[in-house]
């Protein structure tokens, strides 16, 4: 019967038929995009999240001047040139002050650890494009990893609240202290992406570094390393999706105003020990510029970002565009069927039911969007292996096969299915306010209308 309606109305349904087909051409990058970064917020979680209610961030602030000629040199020059500058002797003595406000704050009553550090889990300083990992055994199979550095002796994991793999890793504490020379700790999901198993201290992998090379290429540096260690998958980055994460070891801290993670213990409250410590706690040289809880610090983090800013613009311009859909498709089928009008009056009185009327309506509505959606999906499917992303994506280091967005085939299925969902949804809102009004007239107006 919907098929046979459907071929007696199809110069009509060939009108709609191209309205639909466009809008689903126009509305697959966006609801790509939408749905990718809904599942990397709300549904790709890692397991081991640690949490996050009774960690603190806090940024340093000296407050008298430099005064020694090594702190000057510390202050001005770069990271590299830091640690060139400093001497072994040099660097407890220019650090004492700061080392000593770390020491007051560890000493609190409700504080469990501290840690200094210029980089953590969610500060959205690391990088997935420019690094790569891969065993030492097979260098073709490399994956996309997040950098993050943490001093050495500064209790790093077990303030992050990172935990180790359980009989495959030292303890949180004994990484936090690894001084192996060229040793890395890596994520569960990282290990099991390169090794297939999580048990892999001790086993060697290469970093691959790209570089931007003078013709604009890359290049490749590449440096070897031992596992020393392995935790449980976090998030580096909220809106990311990825858990393959590298933590690299470092002997000195890059500036004299790093940052300070506090983990509180379980009984204390973070808003309380805010209000009473982020102004008294002060060694006379050093204080608090900030402090606030790590999830309001992620939270601020998202918001400033250029994805999310990028991200809410597409929701803006998606929520103008659906409304559009929305009323253009109202507009359309409202027309149709109120040329129909006299149809149905007619079926109507010759005994047809309401609902078998509605259906019969709607199902050549979701057919005419099945129909314009495939093809809106074809177009993009001829645009996605064009350009290699059916492939495994544009470079091949990024291989994160465990993740269903880079699964390409379950990745434009999923897609697919929403996009229709959404437009089919659109379509039932245009043609079910229309369908009702002229079903509920009585049969002799509805052969009386024009």
């Amino acid at each position: 019967m919907i098929l046979k309606n459907f071929w007696a109305h199809r110069r009509q349904n060939g009108f709609v038929f191209v309205e639909i087909a466009l809008i689903a051409i126009l509305s697959f990058y966006l609801i790509d995009n939408i749905t990718v970064w809904a599942y990397g917020r709300y549904f790709c979680q890692a397991a081991g999240e640690f949490e996050k209610e009774h960690l603190l961030v806090g940024q340093t602030a000296r407050l008298t001047p430099i005064t020694t000629e090594a702190d000057t040199a510390w202050q001005e020059s770069s990271e590299e040139a830091s640690i060139r500058i400093m001497s072994a002797e040099e660097y407890p003595k220019v650090m004492a002050s700061l080392f000593a406000f770390r020491d007051e704050v560890r000493a609190l009553p409700e504080v469990q650890s501290v840690c200094l550090t210029h980089e953590f889990i969610g500060d959205g300083t690391g990088s997935w494009r420019y690094h790569a990992m891969a065993p030492e055994a097979d260098t073709t199979r490399t994956c996309s990893t997040y950098m993050d550095r943490f001093c050495l002796n500064e209790c790093y994991f077990e303030t992050m609240g990172l935990t180790a793999v359980a009989g495959a890793s030292p303890s949180a504490e004994s990484l936090s202290r690894e001084t192996t020379p060229g040793s890395v700790v890596i994520s569960r999901s990282l290990a099991l992406q390169l090794f297939g198993t999580a048990d892999v201290v001790g086993r060697r992998v290469v970093d691959i570094d790209y570089k931007p090379g003078p013709d604009g290429m890359d290049v490749q540096q590449t440096t070897h390393r031992t596992v020393a260690g392995v935790v449980e998958d976090v998030k580096p980055v909220e809106y990311e999706r990825f858990h393959y994460i590298a933590f690299y070891p470092y002997s000195v801290l890059a500036s004299n105003t790093p940052r300070m993670l506090i983990r509180l213990k379980p009984e204390a409250d973070a808003g309380e020990f805010i209000a009473k410590h982020a102004q008294t706690v002060t060694t006379g040289t050093y204080a608090f510029a900030s402090l606030m809880v790590y999830k309001d610090y992620l939270e601020k983090n998202i918001r400033t970002s250029d994805q999310y800013i990028i991200l809410t613009l597409l929701g803006t311009l998606g929520l103008l565009f659906a409304l559009n859909v929305v009323l253009g498709t109202l507009g359309t089928f409202w027309l149709q069927i109120r040329k129909r009008t006299e149809d149905l009056g007619i079926m109507r009185s010759f005994g047809a039911k309401r609902r078998h009327l509605f259906w019969m309506i709607w199902g050549k509505g979701a057919l005419l969007t099945l129909l314009a959606c495939i093809v809106g999906q074809f177009i993009w499917l001829q645009f996605a292996v064009s350009n290699g992303l059916a492939d495994g994506g544009v470079r091949a280091t990024s291989l994160r096969e465990n993740d269903w967005v880079n699964t390409f085939w379950l990745h434009f299925l999923i897609v697919c299915a929403v996009q229709y969902l959404l437009l089919l949804a659109i379509v039932t809102i245009g043609i079910s306010v229309p369908t009702l009004l002229a079903m509920y007239k009585r049969p002799v107006e509805a052969l009386h209308h024009e």
